[in-house]
Order: C-alpha cells, then sequence, then structure tokens
C-alpha cells in the first residue's frame, strides 16, 4: 500500500513537472505584487543603491570571484547545480525518505530554489508555497543562464545583522572585497547560510561549523590538505558596521516610498530601474556635532537632489526633515512681507526700529530684537530682512491684521494662530513643508511639487516618467520682489546682516533667509538653480546656547551649496 501511495505520488509529480515545462508559458507569470529587484540611478545615470526584496545589497561581478570560491559553495549546497533544470529529482526523494524515516523536516533545495524563496516567496512551510517555489524555478532556468542565477543568488543571500549579499557580507565581517576571500573566510559565510541569525552571535558554534565544512571540502577535493589546514584558523572577523552612505539612506526611503505610491507592478526576473536627481557630492557631507540636523535640496523642477534626515541614519531612521514639527522663527518674515505687499506696501515702506510695547487683549506685549541690537531710526523692509528686525515684523503684523499671516498658511493646510508672536515664526510645520512654501521665492511665483523619481523602467520599457504638478498659490510680482530683497541677507556692506559671515564663501549670488528661536536655527536659502532648507537643534527640545550649533545652518548651507 504504502509503495503504491509512492509511486503515485512520483507520477503526479513527473506529470506536474512535464506540465510547467512545455505547457505553462512564461507569460502565466507577469505582474507580481512585489518588486523583487530594484536599481536606484544618481543624476549621472550611475547606480546608488541596489535592492533586492527591499534588502539592500551590492551587486557583484561574479566573474571577479575565484573559482574556488564558487567551489566551495556549490559543493555544500548545490553539487548539481550546473547539470539539473530548477530542481534535483534525486535529492527531493532522497530527502523525503530521509525525513520520514528520521522524522525531520530538512530541505532538498537547490541554489534556484533558494534564489526563488529569498526573492520572491517566503520562509513559509507549506506544500503551495513549495509548488509555487519549484514553478518559479523551472521558469527561471528557461530564461536566465546559470551564472546569472548563480550571481542573484549570491546577491540576494542573507548573512546575518541585516547583512544581504556576499559583497557586502564580504565588507562587513572581513572588511575586503568578495574577490579577495581566502578558503577560511569563505567557508565562514557558507557556514552562515543554514542559521544567520544564530551563527553570527554564536562564535564558537560559527567555527564548529566551519570546521564540520571543511572536512567535507577536503574529502571532496575542493581544497587540498594545506588549504584544510590554513583553514583551521580561528575566524577573526574585522566589522565595518556602517557599509551605507547614512544620508543616502535617508534619500532612498524616500524614493521607495514614493515608488511603492506610483503602484507599478513588475514581472518576473525584470530588473526594475529607477531614475533620480541624486547630487552625490551634496550628499557626502557629514557634520560633526552634538545637535540634530536636515536639509533638504531641491531644483527648479522640483526634484529632491539631497535628503539628510538627521546626522545617523544607522543611529535613527527618523527623517527630521520630512517628519519633524519645529517652530520656524524668522524664516516667516519673507512670507509676513509678502503678504504686506499685497496689501500695499512697498520695499520702501519704514519703521521705526526701537524697543517697542504695545496692548493686546489688555495686557502689554514688549518685542525685542535678537542681542538687544536696534538702529534706532527708520528702517526699510529690505534692511529688516537683512537685520531680521522683529520690530518692523510686528508692525508691518499690527497692520495687516493678525487674521492676514494665519490665513496665508491655510493655503498650505497648515494651522496657525492669529497671534502677535506669529510675526516672529510661533507656527510649527516639517523644514520639507517650510522649504516647498520658499519655493515660491525660488521660482518666483510656483509652488513646486517635490519629487525623487524622474523615471521608472522596467529593462528598457519605461514605466513612469514624471508630470509636473506645480501649483501657483499668489502673484509672481510679490514673490520676485521679496526674492531680490533677501540678497540683502547676505549683504556684508549692510550692518548686522544675518548671513553676511558666510557671504564670502559662496560661489554664486545667493538670496535667503535666516531664522533663530530658543530651540531651533534655521538658514533657508537659494541661488538661480538651487533652494536649500537647513535646520539644526535638539529632538528632546534642550535651549540652543552654544553658538556653533546656532550658526551649524549657515555652515551645512554653505557646503551644500558650494557642492552643487
Amino acid at each position: 500500500m504504502k509503495k503504491k501511495i509512492i509511486i503515485s505520488i512520483f507520477l503526479i509529480f513527473i506529470f506536474f513537472v512535464l506540465f510547467l515545462f512545455f505547457f505553462q508559458p512564461i507569460d502565466s507569470i507577469q505582474d507580481l505584487h512585489t518588486t523583487p529587484e530594484i536599481s536606484i540611478l544618481d543624476a549621472e545615470d550611475n547606480e546608488i543603491l541596489h535592492l533586492i526584496q527591499n534588502h539592500k545589497t551590492t551587486p557583484i561581478d561574479i566573474t571577479k570571484m575565484k573559482k574556488q570560491n564558487i567551489d566551495i559553495l556549490l559543493d555544500i549546497e548545490d553539487k548539481s547545480f550546473y547539470e539539473h533544470s530548477g530542481f534535483n529529482i534525486n535529492r527531493i526523494f532522497k530527502t523525503i525518505f530521509t525525513n520520514i524515516k528520521n522524522q525531520e523536516s530538512s530541505g532538498a533545495s537547490t541554489i534556484t530554489q533558494q534564489y526563488i524563496k529569498n526573492v520572491y516567496l517566503n520562509n513559509k512551510k507549506s506544500f503551495g508555497r513549495k509548488l509555487k517555489e519549484l514553478y518559479y524555478a523551472i521558469k527561471l532556468e528557461q530564461v536566465a543562464s546559470k551564472e546569472e542565477i548563480l550571481t542573484g543568488y549570491l546577491n540576494c543571500i542573507y548573512l546575518g545583522h541585516d547583512i544581504y549579499g556576499i559583497a557586502d557580507a564580504s565588507k562587513y565581517y572581513f572588511n575586503k572585497s568578495y574577490s579577495d576571500l581566502n578558503v577560511n573566510e569563505m567557508t565562514t559565510l557558507v557556514a552562515l547560510l543554514n542559521a544567520p541569525s544564530y551563527y553570527s552571535n554564536h562564535l564558537d558554534e560559527l567555527e564548529n561549523k566551519k570546521n564540520t565544512l571543511l572536512n567535507i571540502l577536503l574529502k571532496d577535493g575542493i581544497i587540498a590538505l594545506e588549504e584544510y589546514q590554513e583553514a583551521l584558523d580561528p575566524i577573526e572577523f574585522q566589522i565595518t558596521s556602517h557599509l551605507y552612505n547614512s544620508n543616502l539612506l535617508y534619500y532612498a526611503d524616500g524614493v521607495i516610498k514614493e515608488f511603492k505610491s506610483l503602484k507599478l507592478n513588475s514581472k518576473f526576473n525584470k530588473l526594475i530601474t529607477i531614475k533620480t536627481k541624486y547630487n552625490r557630492k551634496m550628499n557626502q557631507l557629514h557634520f560633526q556635532t552634538s545637535a540634530n540636523y536636515a536639509s533638504i535640496a531641491v531644483d527648479k523642477d522640483g526634484y529632491i537632489l539631497s535628503m539628510i534626515g538627521d546626522k545617523d541614519y544607522h543611529s535613527s531612521s527618523y527623517n527630521i526633515a520630512t517628519q519633524g514639527t519645529r517652530d520656524i522663527g524668522s524664516t516667516i518674515k519673507p512670507i509676513l512681507y509678502y503678504e504686506a505687499l499685497k496689501c500695499g506696501f512697498s520695499p520702501s515702506t519704514a519703521y521705526y526700529s526701537a524697543p517697542y510695547t504695545f496692548s493686546y487683549h489688555d495686557e502689554l506685549v514688549t518685542i525685542n530684537n535678537n542681542a538687544s541690537i536696534y538702529p534706532y531710526k527708520n528702517i526699510t523692509m529690505k534692511e529688516a530682512l537683512a537685520t531680521s528686525d522683529n520690530i518692523y515684523a510686528i508692525k508691518t503684523h499690527q497692520a495687516l491684521g493678525f487674521k492676514t499671516l494665519a490665513n496665508h498658511f491655510k493655503t498650505y493646510n497648515i494651522a496657525a494662530n492669529s497671534l502677535p508672536s506669529l510675526a516672529l515664526g510661533s507656527v510649527g510645520m516639517s523644514l520639507y513643508d517650510l522649504t516647498k512654501i520658499y519655493s515660491q521665492f525660488f521660482t518666483e511665483g510656483i509652488y513646486l511639487d517635490f519629487k525623487y523619481i524622474v523615471s521608472v523602467y522596467r529593462e528598457e520599457q519605461i514605466l513612469y516618467a514624471r508630470r509636473f504638478k506645480h501649483k501657483k498659490y499668489g502673484e509672481p510680482e510679490y514673490y520676485k520682489t521679496i526674492k531680490n530683497l533677501m540678497s540683502s541677507v547676505f549683504d556684508p556692506s549692510i550692518p548686522h546682516a544675518t548671513a553676511s559671515s558666510i557671504s564670502s564663501r559662496l560661489k554664486v549670488p545667493c538670496y535667503g533667509k535666516s531664522g533663530l528661536t530658543d530651540y531651533d536655527s534655521y538658514m533657508m536659502g537659494f541661488s538661480d538653480d538651487v533652494l536649500i532648507g537647513v535646520w539644526a537643534g535638539y529632538l528632546d527640545n534642550q535651549l540652543l546656547e552654544d553658538i556653533n550649533t546656532k550658526r551649524l545652518p549657515k555652515e551645512i548651507f554653505t557646503k551644500l551649496l558650494n557642492a552643487y
């Protein structure tokens, strides 16, 4: 009876395999709900990040791997790799009988099947998943070469500590290229494959596993006796923990989020390529500071060139630029003066600047300038912007009516209270949203729709090309007027101009506005080609007492602009 059941299972299996080979076309695997493999390109069409099933990896050139290291992998994982067509029938039935006899649950997957599981499926143990794995493996063998399959496998294998692919594992564990691995190191990585999370944290047992594999390799003639003896030396890791640029990872998070929103389906064994305007020089910058900081840079089309979410992605992936909400301080003043122009003010409108007290709801309110610096004379809008004069701002705010500025922010769905303090920036928003508002000064009237992605390709077929959806919320002539006035912030001829200290270091003429609260420091600025928003402070709301932290946004702005 048992023999008949086994024969029946065998015949059904053979029929199923023949059906997959000859009657099930590859076109049946068309629209997958996941995007297995993605390549993200920079502005120069060079790859900046490669992802397989959302895992970061560095693709290898298999011709650069030592033949012996490939032999080590195949001898342990799949001896018949170059002979089978995606599955090993002898290994499958041998494993079935062994598992029944010993009441175990060991696998019989080929490297092709393991690759399919890693890229297209999951680790769920079910008959349905195994059939799908077999189906995909057979189809993959029909459309890809053995070298392509082996390369794909080596790019996606998990090796512990969130490390995927042999290239990243070689760098992480041994601080060397995959092309330079010796027998000891290669065998160690193969030993990790069986249980990477466990073995990478239990080095004594990993050592034992490695030595067991060395015995197999020696017996099978893959390594010589001398190589075997040398490889018995204890494992010596040289951990390189940060394999990827911190700024790149913040940027890539934004790219992937935007890509997912497009809802583009993939196709079997087809690489998705995403083109961006990522600027390598801008994103290589890093600043030594105890404070948190964030920045965003965009071009005239609204493409995001740089996105720095904080000083270290590896410590926290929280993106302050897009997710943080902070009071914007004096960066609000160009927005206030834009409203003033709409209401009949002109750049020559003057107010006397000195300590100022007024009554609000039967209470006296006193307004002071930063560091108690006053000109004690009438100043124009240009001088007020240059020196970030609080007195001019409050008097303008009063003249317009406190609701005018609050209503301006309703355009962007930002809630602001119509209080006197609003003229000094008592409204919270993200740096991302603030930079979008500033895009109207940058472009002289266009509210840019910020995007990461220029286009998306599946091999040579274009799936998506960006269509611009910019808006106009106001009067271009007034935005242009304020823009021109904002050059005064960098003018060293104006006493106490807030960004004059960096003007000599800037490679091109700039416009902008700084901002400072007790907890936040900003530099919002732009040239004719690039808009940059920068924030610095502490997420735990420490007071800004260090002068270097207060000046940090100007330093970041300078280096980002010059890098561009």
